[in-house]
């Protein structure tokens, strides 16, 4: 419960609110403050900075990845969302946060051709909150920086189509005899990225018939000896006989040592040779932090936060999502970073500093996982749902097409959270409309 805290030093309605990154969690907690205040200058005060023109929700990466949907389709412009909602839009990347003078700094902004568009600039904040998501973490892995694609930002996410694309046309007009594709990591990333490869691969066939399914070689490396080791045994299980069907293949309980640009090398002395390798084994907080070493950071290079998501030590800085370790105190562990936990973290905080400014102090984080569930591709999906009945919970396993209705549903659930109800079923009524008319496999 919130408790009355009179005189506070809440900040003023006009104080200016900074966030860095459009994520789910940025986004939504923007969407969330500007619903909160009343138009004209109450509005005028937050500012959201991100490096793209556009948010596309990080679960979807692996269908643009793919081709199996349009990266414009999938996006939300910042610049048509902060004209709706009354805030202001900052492209540029951060380079470091100053929270002594409460200023964060950004890099030059250059075009395609090197040409400066932008200068630096610094942009001052009443309160600062750090959205950033995360990178790929490749442990150090010898080879794999120079030799592997990664899974983590849109621009990411369109070089594996490009590479996907390129090879498999090359399979199906006879300039290759095999494709071989190795995913390092089971996780869900990894798992919604294989499947997501099949299904791209027999939409692909309809139209080129020499793209044989038993000519794409696909192959998953697991550190752990189950796939979605995170998940119960259930959905492992599941997940493991729906790919396996599809031909794809696991080495489980592997850890890759190093990788050239023939294959992988496994710590058991196997090898994997693959001529396309997608690396989604692992994320760490954004390195540029470490440019500000005024925030406290975790060993994995995460803000650390308190109960209350404020950066500990810091005053006016805030952080949530993939950038953020919140320790849990149930399990003394930190959270899980999923697109749950980063939503649930934005709601929590613009609840907080509304709060705030009506002079009360907010109750600490807490957080109940409501389940997790993994796209399967066609077959479906598969996950647990939890049920709470007062202090008891209950596990539930779901699969199927039952199961993925409720994971489109989530994506659904955020659409309404950032651009309202009309607006979010203005979107999903296009693009049900064009699935009657554009291909399964989306090649413009």
């Amino acid at each position: 419960m919130s408790t009355p805290r009179p005189g506070a030093g809440a900040a003023p309605t006009t104080a200016r609110t900074v966030v860095i990154g459009g994520g789910a969690a940025g986004l939504e907690f923007l969407t969330r403050l500007a619903r909160q205040r009343p138009h004209g200058r109450g509005r005028q005060g937050l500012v959201l900075v991100d490096r793209a023109l556009a948010h596309v929700w990080k679960p979807r990466l692996h269908e643009i990845a793919t081709a199996m949907q349009n990266q414009s389709a999938a996006e939300s412009s910042f610049l048509a969302h902060a004209n709706a909602h009354g805030y202001r839009f900052e492209i540029g990347a951060l380079r470091s946060i100053d929270p002594s003078a409460h200023e964060v700094h950004l890099d030059a902004l250059t075009g395609p051709d090197g040409r400066e568009l932008l200068p630096p600039r610094t942009i001052g904040y009443g309160q600062l909150v750090l959205a950033l998501g995360s990178e790929e973490n490749d442990f150090g892995t010898p080879g794999a920086r120079e030799h592997c694609l990664f899974l983590n930002t849109p621009a990411q996410a369109m070089q594996i189509r490009e590479a996907l694309l390129a090879r498999a046309f090359r399979l199906a007009r006879g300039q290759q005899e095999a494709l071989s594709i190795a995913i390092v990591g089971g996780g869900a990333t990894g798992v919604e990225l294989a499947a997501e490869i099949r299904d791209a691969m027999d939409a692909l066939w309809q139209h080129e018939p020499g793209l044989e399914r038993d000519r794409v070689r696909l192959t998953v490396i697991e550190g752990a000896d189950r796939l979605l080791a995170a998940n119960p045994p259930e959905v492992s299980e599941y997940a493991q006989a729906s790919l396996s069907r599809r031909g794809v293949a696991m080495a489980l309980a592997e850890r890759v040592v190093a990788v050239d640009a023939n294959g992988l090398a496994l710590a058991s002395g196997r090898r994997v040779d693959a001529e396309l390798k997608i690396w989604t084994a692992g994320i760490r907080g954004p390195r540029v932090l470490e440019d500000s070493p005024e925030l406290p950071r975790s060993a994995s290079g995460r803000v650390r936060v308190d109960e209350r998501l404020q950066c500990d030590g810091v005053p006016r800085v805030h952080a949530i999502g993939d950038c953020a370790e919140w320790i849990d105190p149930a399990s003394q562990r930190p959270a899980p970073y999923t697109a749950q936990i980063a939503s649930a973290q934005a709601r929590y905080l613009a609840r907080a500093f509304a709060l705030r400014m009506a002079g009360y102090e907010p109750p600490p984080f807490r957080f109940k996982t409501a389940g997790a569930i993994v796209s399967l591709g066609e077959p479906g999906a598969a996950g647990n749902l939890t049920t709470r009945f007062g202090r008891r919970s209950r596990d539930r396993f779901i699969q199927g097409m039952s199961a993925q209705l409720i994971y489109a549903a989530l994506y659904r659930r955020h659409e309404f959270e950032v651009h309202g109800w009309p607006r979010a079923m203005a979107r999903w009524l296009a693009e049900r409309l064009s699935r009657s008319y554009e291909p399964a496999i989306k090649l413009h």
